[in-house]
């Protein structure tokens, strides 16, 4: 496949675990079409038969997102053809997908208008929830870059290497419908127990075992880069260590924007990332046991400097990818969004465009949610942090899929 140079909306990325979840206020806002952010929710068409009827198609650069889905179809090619894609049905057996794959292999793209060509042939769209395209909510992640030492500090907060004992269990591997639900613990007496949670190892659970692995000088930051999953950490010498996910204590994670929406410490329309952080930093003496309230606990490792990569396995490519609920939406099909971005300088514009389904997320649940992975560096930080909007989503489905859905043997 030759594809061109494109506009280049992402930043370069680096590692990247699939635990990336969106920002800290995910999950505690209300019902997306309640959303105080004075914002009004896309427009729905009538009727959305095919591509060129979907908001938007003929603005977007589709040729941009092209190089993502190549990436997927690395991870696809190596599936038995009648593995069940997911999403209840959604994409169907694999060797529909591996089919658009080898065509796209051999296919010249060299523009906007070709991809969309190429697209137009290949897929439908179908919205990932009921008859129409239900609106939904999109948050936004990034991969964090923050200040670090190889050796204690006062004050600063290590991130740990997976304890020996973690157990991790699929349990899908014991019932198909339970399949994505994973459980994490140690063996006591032949069962497995919880491991400890957050506030237990802030008060020293992990200490004296051996397992730090960096020591992060900010607090507040090493916080959130549990919540992002994985990221940059810069040394004293200026050289960048990259850490990425390597497990989790298995409990469940807690949106502490809930508790500051409650308590009236932060208002619907300022929550974000950077009003956490700001409350955090403002609040020492409270603010470890804010912190606790999430009691889930990331578990670290050192990673070689690479392309971020997500739950699909394959690299993330910025305002490209985007973390579903794959119990809804199968890793590795494309999917079409009309929501609103924030814009450098404050505010936020409307954004129609063609991403990958190439990750998952902790807080990223129902058919109506989606994660937008903006990259690394200062801009996809403020863009991640401020990303909470109401919008729609249409999965587009293998032509030749839906064709035999319709028209069975």
């Amino acid at each position: 496949m030759k594809l061109p140079a494109g506009r280049g909306l992402g930043r370069p990325p680096a590692d990247w675990g699939w635990f990336a979840v969106a920002v800290l206020a995910a999950g505690c806002a209300p019902e997306p079409k309640l959303l105080a952010t004075g914002l009004a929710a896309p427009s729905q068409p009538a009727s959305v038969a095919a591509l060129v009827d979907l908001p938007g198609w003929p603005d977007d650069n589709q040729a941009e997102a092209l190089p993502a889905l190549a990436a997927s179809c690395t991870n696809l090619a190596t599936l038995p053809p009648e593995h069940d894609l997911g999403g209840h049905g959604t994409a169907g057996p694999a060797r529909h997908m591996q089919r658009i794959c080898a065509e796209l292999d051999r296919t010249s793209i060299t523009g906007a208008q070709e991809a969309r060509a190429f697209l137009e042939r290949w897929f439908v769209p179908v919205p990932h929830s009921g008859e129409s395209a239900a609106e939904g909510l999109f948050t936004g992640y990034f991969e964090p870059e923050v200040a670090g030492r190889r050796t204690p500090v006062p004050g600063a907060e290590p991130l740990y290497v997976r304890p020996p004992e973690l157990v991790e269990i699929d349990l899908g591997s014991f019932r198909p419908a339970l399949s994505g639900t994973r459980l994490a613990g140690r063996v006591q007496d032949g069962e497995l127990v919880p491991m400890p949670d957050r506030a237990s190892i802030q008060q020293g659970a992990l200490a004296g075992r051996n397992l730090e692995l960096v020591w992060i000088l900010d607090p507040v930051e090493a916080f959130f880069l549990h919540i992002q999953g994985s990221g940059r950490v810069r040394l004293a010498d200026g050289s960048v260590m990259h850490v990425g996910y390597a497990g989790f204590n298995g409990h469940p994670y807690y949106a502490i924007g809930r508790t500051l929406l409650r308590r009236g410490a932060i208002d619907l329309h300022d929550l974000s990332l950077q009003s956490i952080a700001a409350w955090l930093r403002a609040h020492p003496k409270e603010m470890r046991a804010l912190m606790a309230e999430n009691a889930s606990f990331v578990f670290f490792e050192e990673r070689a400097a690479s392309t971020p990569v997500g739950a699909a396995g394959v690299p993330l490519t910025p305002r490209r990818s985007i973390a579903v609920d794959r119990e809804y939406i199968p890793l590795h099909l494309p999917v079409w969004i009309q929501t609103r971005v924030p814009v450098p300088g404050g505010g936020d514009a409307p954004v129609a465009r063609l991403m990958l389904a190439q990750d998952t997320g902790a807080a990223i649940r129902g058919p109506a949610r989606g994660d937008l992975f903006f990259g690394h560096g200062a801009l996809a930080r403020e863009q991640a942090g401020r990303m909470r909007a109401p919008g729609r989503a249409w999965v587009l489905v293998p032509r030749s899929y839906a064709h035999e859905v319709r028209t069975p043997d």
